[in-house]
């Protein structure tokens, strides 16, 4: 403990008379604020408080105050250099370069692929059914395929002014109509297997002069049946095109429009359909040889198995098909959406939302497919 002496305390007495404050105080005697208020208080004094508290005010006060001059500071640096940039872009003003229009050269091709499947002509969807998020009935589905041929017309023109056009591939791909291979089909359906096909050949028929007779194009159409318009109650598959009657229809459609230099069917007995564009192979099926069973990874890791089996007996740069009722551009393949749009089934593979759609794009001449967009087709929501 330190020991005080005489001159200490008479110096402590005077400093205390004298109105000095403590941190004063402390400063004269250079000594610690512990040392100098316990002496105060063996001695029975105090300091001035009051002027200690005003130098503590003042302590903070120039606190403050060099924070905002600091802050002040910092924002007229900020400006300063802004002012400068300001300046710097005065003296260098924007340079306008001239780019020359690019015309259609001649020696740019694509071929136009369309993709038609799914359309589920005869069923019927109830708004109530499916949270009133699709309607569809024959009367819905005359519009929406329409709108299809037309859109199809006005896709065709649009980028005959960018590349040249000449071919346009039809790709017919099956489940055209629902048929009665279900039972609640049986119970919803507005029209017969046998009457669903013969109004869905006149719209395909009526659809194909509507291409023929307002575009340049000559028309590719290879054909795949789907599942649904078997006639047998399961799915056969060596004799699968001898049961279908959509089948039947593209052979019929074949007869009607034979002698049209113009269009050219490819019907195959076979699930696979292969059709070349320029140097790439094409291969057309309706999907329904693909199991999916609603995993995570949606229809891309089932349908990319598949095709990495049948490219080991015969090599295709592409994969075309419907079946899911979705539309999506994979890189080795493209699926196709649907004509009737959200229903039961869509729920039941647990399938990604989907307006009615279907598939349109481009297979260029050097770059391979380009340009994949959707035919939308709202219908009546």
């Amino acid at each position: 403990m330190k020991k005080w002496s005489k001159q200490e305390d008479d110096k402590l007495k005077k400093l205390v008379a004298s109105g000095k404050s403590l941190w004063d105080i402390c400063f004269e005697l250079q000594m610690s604020k512990y040392l100098v208020e316990k002496r105060l208080l063996m001695l029975n004094l105090s300091c001035n408080k009051e002027s200690e508290i005003k130098q503590s005010q003042t302590k903070l006060q120039d606190r403050g105050f060099r924070k905002k001059y600091e802050d002040a500071v910092s924002i007229i640096t900020e400006l300063e250099k802004q002012l400068e940039i300001k300046k710097g872009l005065k003296k260098n003003p924007i340079t306008i370069s001239k780019i020359a229009p690019k015309l259609s050269g001649n020696d740019n091709e694509a071929t136009a692929v369309v993709l038609l499947s799914d359309w589920h002509y005869e069923e019927t969807i109830k708004p109530a059914s499916v949270n009133y998020l699709n309607e569809f009935n024959e009367s819905v589905a005359n519009k929406r395929i329409e709108a299809l041929f037309q859109t199809i017309v006005k896709y065709i023109k649009l980028h005959q002014k960018e590349t040249n056009i000449n071919n346009l591939v039809l790709a017919l791909l099956g489940d055209f109509i629902s048929s009665n291979i279900h039972d609640e089909l049986k119970e919803g359906n507005s029209d017969l297997p046998i009457q669903a096909i013969w109004k869905v050949q006149n719209l395909i028929a009526s659809g194909i002069k509507h291409i023929l007779d307002n575009t340049d194009v000559s028309l590719i159409i290879p054909c795949s049946p789907g599942n649904h318009s078997r006639i047998t109650e399961k799915q056969r598959v060596a004799t699968e095109h001898g049961n279908s009657l959509e089948w039947l229809m593209y052979m019929n459609l074949e007869q009607y429009f034979r002698g049209n230099d113009r269009i050219k069917f490819v019907i195959n007995e076979g699930y696979h359909t292969f059709v070349d564009i320029y140097s790439y192979s094409i291969r057309f099926h309706h999907g329904h040889s693909i199991r999916f069973a609603g995993g995570v990874g949606g229809i891309y890791i089932p349908v990319n198995k598949a095709i990495n089996q049948w490219n080991k007996a015969k090599k295709a740069d592409l994969d075309c098909f419907g079946h899911f009722h979705q539309m999506k551009d994979g890189g080795t393949f493209i699926s196709n959406g649907s004509l009737i749009g959200w229903n039961a089934y869509a729920i039941k593979i647990k399938a990604d939302f989907e307006k009615p759609k279907q598939a349109f794009f481009l297979v260029d001449k050097k770059r391979f497919v380009i340009c994949v967009r959707p035919i939308i087709l709202n219908g009546n929501i």
